[in-house]
């Protein structure tokens, strides 16, 4: 079954196509014109997203995708705001934020949701770490966030220092399997 994806971005569609390897599901990646809510939930943006891009598209059946980058010691901020805080400020800004406060834990949510029949089914994965002092390594601009970020299932590197400990437990991985176990029970 081939599932539209709605999105834009390339380098989404190419980091999970490969979860659906063995299966009998792929991806078919259409971009969709649509605006995204203000919101901290990835899951709400998502949701929304979902509706809009069937909506725009004319499809029953559709897949997006949303990720938010979220600071315990700055209440959950930036979230789903992750790519416009850098855009606007820089990810290393975030660190100034960050002065004096003792609380530097951080995670990564994916919201994966799929419009479908009038409904909107949503998916979630979660990476979890703590952020250094400093960056470390190189964040790419894809990638903003991975030089200020050290994992908790890592080696006590950040994603940049270490890029295989993306793959290992990423969110978007967690996210999507999900999204397929629940179209297997389904029968979809």
């Amino acid at each position: 079954m081939e599932i539209i994806f709605a999105t834009g971005n390339s380098g989404k569609v190419e980091e999970m196509q490969p979860i659906f390897e063995d299966t009998d599901y792929s991806l078919k990646q259409q971009p969709a014109d649509i605006e995204e809510i203000d919101a901290l939930d990835v899951k709400d943006v998502a949701k929304r997203k979902a509706r809009d891009a069937a909506e725009a598209l004319e499809e029953d059946f559709v897949l997006v995708e949303d990720t938010g980058f979220y600071v315990e010691g700055l209440n959950g901020f930036p979230g789903a705001k992750a790519s416009f805080f850098d855009y606007t400020c820089g990810a290393e800004n975030l660190l100034k934020l960050l002065d004096g406060k003792e609380n530097r834990k951080a995670y990564f949510k994916t919201a994966v949701a799929l419009y479908h029949e009038g409904e909107v089914e949503i998916f979630t994965g979660k990476m979890t770490g703590e952020i250094p002092e400093k960056p470390r390594g190189e964040a790419v601009e894809e990638l903003p966030y991975n030089s200020i970020i050290v994992p908790d299932h890592g080696d006590g590197s950040t994603l940049a220092e270490n890029p295989e400990l993306k793959d290992e437990n990423f969110m978007r991985v967690e996210a999507t399997e999900k999204f397929i176990d629940w179209l297997k029970r389904e029968g979809l």
